[in-house]
Parts: structure tokens; C-alpha cells; sequence
């Protein structure tokens, strides 16, 4: 048997063809931007980091409208999506004709206490301050440290993805 070298990668077209077969929550990450504008994107590139301090991470495009404004101690939300918010997805996600803080007409937005916009009704929302952003290939790698929790609808079932298309966890 011979040894792979450790610097050799898989093809970008085997790569994206492999990932589609892991299942993801799908999730808005939402942020208020320089001069109180809005942004946000669908996401499922996000995972728990750490419970002391509570963190997680957020990856995300760095041509992403919403990049720029993730810079350290900036302020942004994950809002875990339920199954009957696909459109939500959809329209953050760049699949319904809207833009910018147009998006946010889909699914019911407030601004918290620390003027993050929150999405009522989904699973939960996290609150999170940036605490650290690296950046990796076409991505930045944000850390986010966790400021608030807002339980919402455990009990409905997530929103998923996984093989190119929303799916239901039921």
C-alpha cells in the first residue's frame, strides 16, 4: 500500500459533489451594518465552538455582502431556521429576487436589546459578539462569542440541507 502525500487535495468539482451528501441545519446569520443598514445569509456552515466561553463558528464567502461588516466585536445573530421557513432561507439564500435589507420582508425581524436583528420563530437564536476572524481559502472563519439565547420553537422540526435542496427532518 502507498502512502498519500499530506499535501495532496481532492479536486474542487469531487469536493462539492462529496459535501452535498452532509445533511446541515440551515441558518440566517444576520447583521446590522455601518450606518444602520441590514444584512444577512443563509447559511449552514455553522457549528458550536466552545461552552466556556460559550462560542461558535460561522463560515462564511468573503465575497459575501455581509463579510465586511463581520469584523472583530462587531455584533450578528444565528437564527436556527424551522421546516416552514424555507422561503426565508430562500430569499437569503439568493434564491427569490431581493437584496440587502429587502430580504428581511421574509419571516418576522426584530432588533434586539444590542440592535441585532433576531428572527422570531426559528429554533433559537443566538446572539453573538466577534471575537476572532481567520481567513481560509475563499472564506473567513468567524468566531463568535455567544452574548444572549433566545429558545424559540424547539419543538418544531429544523430546516435542513443536504444534496442541492432544502429537506425536512421528518
Amino acid at each position: 500500500m502507498t502512502a498519500t502525500p499530506a499535501h495532496r487535495a481532492a479536486g474542487a468539482a469531487a469536493f462539492k459533489l462529496g459535501m452535498r451528501s452532509l445533511v446541515g441545519a440551515v441558518t440566517v446569520v444576520a447583521v446590522q451594518g455601518h450606518q444602520g443598514t441590514v444584512a444577512g445569509l443563509t447559511a449552514t456552515a455553522v457549528c458550536s465552538l466552545s461552552a466556556d466561553p460559550p462560542s461558535l463558528l460561522v463560515c462564511v464567502n468573503r465575497s459575501a455582502a455581509l463579510a465586511p461588516a463581520l469584523a472583530v466585536d462587531a455584533e450578528f445573530s444565528v437564527n436556527v431556521l424551522t421546516e416552514d421557513q424555507e422561503d426565508v432561507a430562500q430569499a437569503f439564500g439568493g434564491q427569490k429576487p431581493v437584496k440587502g435589507a429587502g430580504r428581511f420582508v421574509y419571516g418576522q425581524w426584530s432588533r434586539s436589546e444590542h440592535d441585532v436583528p433576531v428572527l422570531h420563530g426559528a429554533r433559537v437564536s443566538f446572539e453573538c459578539v466577534v471575537g476572532q476572524v481567520m481567513d481560509y481559502g475563499s472564506h473567513h472563519i468567524v468566531v463568535g462569542r455567544v452574548i444572549d439565547v433566545h429558545p424559540g420553537r424547539r419543538d418544531a422540526k429544523p430546516l435542513l440541507y443536504g444534496d442541492g435542496r432544502y429537506l425536512s427532518a421528518g
